[in-house]
């Protein structure tokens, strides 16, 4: 019955919070800058191990990186590190290597290791600061636990976590839907530097919501400023994928003996109510595989390209409507975001979220509505077929077939697409002006019924690593990509003819060449 009764919660939260023609979804109306969250969280008292400040930028090589405090420091500086800080005249703010929406953060990170030379000589749980490029010791592991989770050696854990306030200070009650993508974003960064590394990144994840705050020492925690449990990704460091399993059982009685004292992130706060709710509905108990969602995902190589814009990536604040996307880089754009390549072999289950596109400027193909199956089986492909409107003509690009077969992209309608684009983003110019704009269609209600509301934040992460995907996509094409967290939901079902929770938007993302600031300073992100 509480699986029922937290499904309609969650349909509840997701409706409640939709930004609509009439109004946008609760908000605090404006910004309360005496209470605006420090956007780093530290442990006062906490042992500090500074580590390396060195990326992969010049010195990236295919073979496997040994475990040591300076490849985990590598690890951390290619993926949730700061990557600069911006000055406009008396402001200045940071920028980190993992995007989030409105540059908030509210993404935290734990590291748990086995012995490392010169970072631990016995299992411990370690807390990244990315403003020091420092990890915090939080506590040792109790004797015979890492063992027990007989992990290849030189594995290591990592566990991201939220704290909501972070987000709801600007966007309000949206602000479950942002920090689920943030995680995405960040788990795809972790992903993605860990191949750089010769690693292997894969989100392990049987074990429940309450588990998982054991492990890092917040279980309990309590207040607007409290940091819950998102995903654990396990990184083999041998680059192969393997499985492991941990009991919850073996965590239920675990009693850590906690380092430091959190820092307070903001004199006051603002209590968001549905924001709890939709987190209680959606915590996860622990779980064996996903049956038939399942996909065992294999190794998957990286382009050296991808290793070294990962520090570079920025986030368009305009575009100039003018550039076109040359037709073969758009394909390198679309395969970038095919399941069980990277960062999807990191995602334990099959691809559920396809992509509905706005084409405005890619040279031979014609502006319109398009549609990328990331999902191409047959009985995939035919039940959004027959949810969408019948008027759609479903008909593949010329040439598509001879140059692209693996690339399943159907013209769906012909025509300028800059309007539509514009009127499902809240009016922002940025989709209309870049070469595309892009919805994250996700198959939702069905999950959720058969796995359990606990799926809805991973359906939000599956689209947070698409963002991420391509943003180092962009880059690497020398364009810049920027996640649009602002969208009328049923406005783009409306548009495609979709009735129900059968299909959802999720996010959307924009790709063109950036227009730059010249009032804005760009500062290195460590002296």
């Amino acid at each position: 019955m509480r699986t029922t009764e937290s499904l309609d919660e969650i349909l509840r939260y997701h409706q409640e919070t939709k930004h609509r023609l009439d109004a946008y979804a609760r908000g605090p109306g404006r910004l309360d800058w005496t209470n605006e969250p420090n956007p780093f969280r530290c442990y006062q008292g906490s042992p500090l191990i500074r580590l390396d400040r060195a990326g992969l930028e010049e010195e990236y090589k295919a073979p496997t990186a040994p475990l040591s405090l300076h490849s985990i420091s590598q690890l951390f500086y290619q993926s949730l590190a700061l990557s600069a800080w911006k000055r406009s005249g008396a402001s200045t703010w940071s920028l980190r290597v993992n995007p989030s929406s409105g540059d908030l953060h509210p993404t935290e990170s734990y590291l748990i290791s086995g012995p490392v030379k010169e970072l631990c000589n016995k299992p411990s749980i370690f807390h990244y600061t990315p403003q020091e490029h420092a990890l915090e010791l939080r506590a040792r592991l109790p004797p015979g636990l890492w063992e027990s989770m007989d992990l290849p050696e030189g594995s290591l854990l990592l566990v991201l976590s939220s704290i909501y306030w972070r987000e709801s200070w600007k966007y309000g009650e949206r602000a479950f839907r942002y920090c689920a993508l943030d995680a995405g974003h960040a788990s795809a960064a972790i992903s993605i530097a860990a191949a750089c590394l010769g690693w292997q990144g894969y989100i392990q994840d049987d074990l429940g919501t309450g588990d998982l705050a054991r492990l890092i020492g917040v279980a309990g925690e309590r207040g607007e400023e409290a940091e819950q449990p998102d995903c654990l990704m396990a990184i083999y460091t041998d680059g192969k994928m393997h499985d492991f399993a941990v009991s919850g059982d073996t965590l239920s009685g675990l009693d850590l003996s906690l380092l430091g004292k959190p820092n307070a992130l903001s004199p006051g706060h603002v209590s968001w109510p549905i924001i709890d709710v939709a987190y209680m509905a959606s915590t996860k108990p622990q779980t064996e595989g996903y049956g038939q969602y399942g996909q065992r995902q294999k190794n998957a190589g990286i382009s050296p390209e991808l290793c070294h814009v990962i520090r570079s990536r920025r986030s368009a604040q305009a575009m100039d409507g003018m550039t076109y996307m040359e037709t073969e880089a758009f394909r390198s754009i679309l395969r970038l975001a095919l399941p069980g390549r990277l960062p999807f072999n990191t995602l334990p289950w099959k691809p559920l979220v396809n992509l509905v596109l706005f084409i405005h400027r890619i040279r031979g193909l014609k502006k319109g509505l398009y549609l990328f199956l990331r999902d191409d089986e047959a009985e995939s492909r035919e039940r959004l077929k027959e949810a969408v409107s019948s008027r759609f003509s479903w008909s593949r690009p010329e040439g598509w077939d001879k140059e692209a077969k693996d690339l399943e992209l159907y013209l769906l309608e012909e025509g300028d697409a800059r309007g539509a684009a514009r009127g499902t983003s809240c009016d922002q110019d940025i989709v209309s002006e870049g070469c595309l704009c892009l919805t994250m269609l996700a198959e939702f209600e069905k999950p959720l019924r058969d796995l359990g509301p606990w799926f809805y934040p991973r359906l939000h992460w599956e689209c947070g690593m698409i963002g991420q995907a391509m943003y180092l996509g962009a880059e690497v094409l020398g364009l810049r990509g920027c996640g649009i967290g602002c969208f009328l939901d049923d406005e783009v079902h409306r548009l495609l003819g979709l009735e129900g929770f059968q299909y959802q938007d999720l996010y959307h993302f924009t790709v063109g060449k950036a227009l730059e600031d010249k009032r804005i300073t760009t500062i290195p992100a460590y002296t």
